[in-house]
């Protein structure tokens, strides 16, 4: 059992705390006006054990950089030279300090390294410090975590990093964190009634801050080795789940390009879960998503490519056996697939995709970031006659998971969507058919 004196001191904050934080003058939207919307399943889920765990295991990546040198004394006199290891409670995961007290969190596999945390603090003076720092350091990750989560926030580059550089400690519950996001979505799209008018009812507005924030920790766990995201694979191939979907079906380029760098994390682990559905989907939207997230894969594993494009090729000449509701968009979508396929290793997206979606071939400025990627449809046409999407993969796979979001924090209300958009968003993810 784990000794709880590292973790004694740490106060289990209300569900609201989160929430309450007041907006920054530039994060407002005056377009939406004195109007609250019913965020009940987002606020649900921001309270969750997963979330809180998350932060607990930040606080100690933090609490640690305030003072390294308080754990120099672990050292022995023949040891000043070398490196202390320190292993984090709960999680594969552990921190050096050299000698200089310079940090470096890393990824454990196997049998764990370094020394257990909470049985080092047998000093009650240490003790006492360590609770003093993880107060402090507990606050300073909750506020580092407020743009990744709270409704109408969304974070800069910089605010980004700040959290990402900690991913070998914390991506394994950040992934476990986007999965309790998407089950929030399933709920939200069951029980929400879309109608056909111009107001929005609140659900719409969910849908896409959800959405947007499982996209960030799906990120923030994009560069977690395929082992340890294996697990998660082999629990979810029962229903027709991909690493992709919540994200593609949420029907924009910058969504799709979460779900590329998801899929991509698992790697060909998670073939046949994508082969099955191309073999048994009547809709036309999972058959593009499998197509999606297999492209990905294959121009991520370039050993992997040609054993792709047979199998993609396969089964565009067996989708016509079976009823699927949309043949025209299966058709461009296995045609899209094929064909970026058969491009060269290290072929860029076309430049006008990347004009289309205001993009840079070297990601210059904002990344992929920008307005049109957080509005325009991933299925529709680009000017090469391919589905967007696909066209765009190559700038995608090029993209650090960094340079997913705005280079400063001034340039993060460019992207904010009015309620209209939303709505449009909203319908379009829910929609049965691709095309309409």
């Amino acid at each position: 059992m784990r000794d709880d004196r590292f973790h004694a001191s740490r106060r289990k904050p209300k569900r609201w705390e989160l929430q309450q934080r007041p907006l920054p003058p530039d994060r407002e939207n005056p377009e939406a006006g004195d109007k609250s919307h019913d965020f009940g399943p987002i606020i649900a889920a921001y309270g969750s054990d997963e979330l809180m765990r998350l932060a607990d295991t930040l606080a100690i990546g933090l609490a640690i950089e305030m003072e390294p040198t308080t754990w120099e004394s672990i050292r022995t006199a023949g040891e000043s030279a070398r490196p202390v290891v320190l292993k984090i409670p709960a999680v594969p995961a552990g921190i050096e300090i050299d000698p200089s007290g310079r940090l470096r969190p890393f990824r454990q596999h196997g049998v764990p390294v370094g020394e257990e945390i909470d049985k080092l603090m047998t000093s009650a003076g240490l003790q006492s410090r360590m609770h003093v720092l993880t107060a402090r350091s507990r606050d300073i990750a909750l506020d580092l975590l407020a743009p990744l989560v709270l409704p109408g926030r969304f974070p800069s580059r910089t605010e980004f990093r700040s959290v990402f550089r900690w991913a070998p400690l914390i991506e394994g519950l950040a992934y476990a964190l986007a999965t309790r996001y998407l089950a929030a979505l399933e709920d939200l799209h069951e029980c929400e009634n879309v109608e056909a008018n111009a107001t929005s009812s609140g659900g719409e507005c969910g849908y896409c801050a959800m959405t947007h924030t499982m996209a960030h920790f799906v990120l923030m766990s994009s560069d977690a080795p395929e082992y340890s995201l294996a697990k998660a694979a082999r629990s979810s191939t029962s229903n027709g789940w991909t690493p992709s979907l919540g994200f593609t079906r949420a029907r924009t380029v910058w969504s799709a390009a979460a779900g590329a760098k998801s899929a991509i994390a698992f790697g060909p682990t998670v073939f046949e879960c994508y082969l099955q559905v191309l073999a048994t989907a009547r809709h036309a939207f999972r058959i593009y998503d499998a197509l999606f997230g297999l492209t990905a894969i294959a121009l991520s594993h370039d050993h992997a490519r040609e054993e792709v494009l047979q199998a993609v090729t396969h089964h565009a000449q067996m989708v016509g056996d079976r009823s699927v509701d949309d043949i025209d968009c299966v058709t461009l979508a296995f045609r899209s697939a094929i064909e970026v396929l058969k491009w060269r290793a290290g072929e860029h997206s076309p430049v006008a995709a990347l004009d289309r979606l205001g993009w840079s071939r070297d990601h210059e400025g904002d990344g992929l970031a920008s307005p049109p990627a957080f509005r325009l449809d991933p299925t529709e046409t680009a000017p090469n006659g391919m589905m967007l999407g696909f066209s765009a993969l190559p700038a995608i796979l090029r993209a650090s998971p960094a340079q997913h979001y705005p280079r400063s924090k001034a340039r993060v209300y460019r992207l904010k969507l009015r309620e209209t958009e939303m709505l449009h968003i909203a319908r379009r993810a829910w929609l049965l058919h691709p095309t309409e």
